[in-house]
């Protein structure tokens, strides 16, 4: 501890009876003292004085108290002691010869509220020597530091919610609890939270009991609690999510702050919640129907019935199978973006269809979803005749892909079928000694060939022609596999 001219910088040591009370350090007991001789030029008799303090640690705040804060300081008027003894600024008027600041020796107990009279103190003071000690000393001014209280509470916020919708409710719970052995005064809970979210008023509860936060913005805070080392303090809140929100996380932070000092008396304690789309209003049904499209227009004319247990998938692997009226539906099948939506893909499993039956309609179909609006896809399916063609080595030039030319007004026949009604081609190829590559070869030039000639047709665009090549060996595998078995090789 240091005594200083209030004007200047530290008295020199000839200001003092004793030259080591300059730049004293207290001792465990933090008792310390200045008697001052006015015998220096620096230390003249009714001269205003300031005591400065340097705290023992980093464990303890620069300065003294916030807390607590001095009757005077430097930017003060400075307290006149010479006029203090058993006057109304005396704590303890009794004893005239001296002025005491505090009415004991003794630092006051914690139980002693801040501000109040058993912790007054002074810092800046003027002394005579027109008394002695009496003008010249002060007694009991205890001066108080501040421990450097940061995370000395103990905070945590949960709230038993992860994927929330917006227009719900969510529960957050605030536990305080006091991390030093010192009990804490004045301390305010400050809960901030997430644009879009709105508090719920009356839901909050400090310990079971109602406890309204003073509420400024998105700030909630809960003030003038005490956290004593053997206390734990439960706050719970409810707040609402806005439908303005968009999806994504959102992050709660609570912080226990000190009323004196406006200093954080902990870290920061945060939930998190997940904005997610409600599963009744943002996500998209899918319903439909495959019918036997007799006329085959791709339309469900009257009269034409729907195709029961047909199977239809969507690209997510969701499965549905027709009722007995052909209908189906998809609950909640997709949740769309938000801003732009999102393409939806069915596609019609055309091996469940009954016996014979062809897709007349795209068996793939793709819609826009978007949120909240259900979509509907239509299939249709009817008979086709089937006309097959039966083909082998023979009706092709030697080692060729060239068919022979008996054999081309075969071709013409085919083409006035096609054309009588909708039908799906076949192309059957029995093989025998032929190079599965010659074969495919083949098929390919005879599918190409095919192709032109319908195209050339009046009545091309009718309806598309599906040809479906098969191929049988007649001796059950190519040639070549066969010898391969036969001899063990590769």
């Amino acid at each position: 501890m240091t005594l200083a001219a209030a004007s200047g910088g530290a008295l020199p040591s000839s200001c003092f009876y004793d030259p080591n009370q300059q730049s004293q350090v207290t001792l465990v007991d933090g008792y310390y003292k200045f008697d001052l001789s006015f015998a220096d030029p620096s230390c003249p008799s009714g001269g205003a004085y300031l005591l400065q303090v340097t705290p023992p640690s980093s464990a303890y705040l620069p300065g003294v108290s916030e807390l607590i804060p001095p009757q005077s300081t430097a930017a003060t008027a400075a307290f006149i002691v010479p006029s203090c003894p058993a006057s109304i600024d005396d704590a303890v008027p009794a004893t005239a010869q001296h002025c005491e600041a505090a009415p004991s020796e003794v630092q006051p107990p914690a139980s002693v509220a801040p501000g109040t009279g058993g912790t007054s103190y002074y810092l800046h003071l003027t002394f005579d020597s027109s008394f002695v000690p009496g003008s010249s000393q002060i007694y009991n001014n205890h001066i108080p530091l501040d421990l450097d209280l940061d995370e000395s509470v103990v905070i945590t916020k949960t709230t038993p919610m992860v994927n929330v919708a917006r227009g719900q409710l969510v529960p957050y719970v605030i536990t305080v609890a006091n991390g030093v052995a010192v009990n804490l005064t004045d301390v305010t809970v400050i809960d901030r939270f997430p644009a879009g979210f709105r508090y719920v008023e009356g839901s909050a509860r400090l310990d079971g009991e109602p406890r309204e936060p003073v509420m400024v913005g998105r700030e909630l805070a809960w003030t003038g609690l005490t956290v004593t080392p053997d206390q734990r303090h439960t706050l719970m809140m409810l707040l609402a999510v806005g439908s303005g929100v968009s999806e994504g996380e959102f992050v709660n932070r609570a912080q226990a702050m000190s009323a004196l000092t406006g200093r954080a008396l902990s870290g920061e304690a945060s939930a998190t919640v997940r904005i997610v789309p409600d599963p009744a209003l943002d996500c998209t049904d899918v319903i439909g129907k495959v019918f036997d499209d007799a006329n085959r227009n791709g339309l469900q004319d009257e009269g034409e019935r729907g195709i029961p247990r047909v199977r239809l998938a969507t690209a997510r692997g969701l499965l549905a199978t027709t009722d007995s009226f052909g209908r189906f539906h998809i609950t909640c099948a997709i949740t769309p973006h938000e801003s732009r939506g999102t393409n939806f893909v069915l596609k019609l499993d055309d091996r469940t269809l009954p016996s014979g039956y062809r897709g007349s309609t795209e068996n793939l179909q793709v819609q826009r979803a978007t949120r909240g609006k259900a979509l509907e896809f239509n299939f249709g399916a009817s008979i086709h005749r089937v006309i097959g063609l039966d083909l082998a080595d023979p009706v092709f030039e030697p080692g060729s892909v060239e068919i022979r030319p008996i054999w081309l007004p075969r071709l013409e026949l085919l083409m006035t079928e096609l054309r009588a009604a909708p039908a799906v081609l076949r192309l059957s190829y029995l093989a025998d000694l032929e190079e599965p590559q010659l074969v495919e070869q083949r098929l390919d030039a005879l599918r190409e060939q095919i192709d032109i000639a319908w195209h050339a047709t009046e009545n091309c665009c009718a309806y598309e022609l599906a040809i479906e090549p098969e191929v049988f060996w007649r001796r059950g595998e190519p040639p070549a596999a066969r010898e391969r078995r036969r001899g063990g090789g590769p």
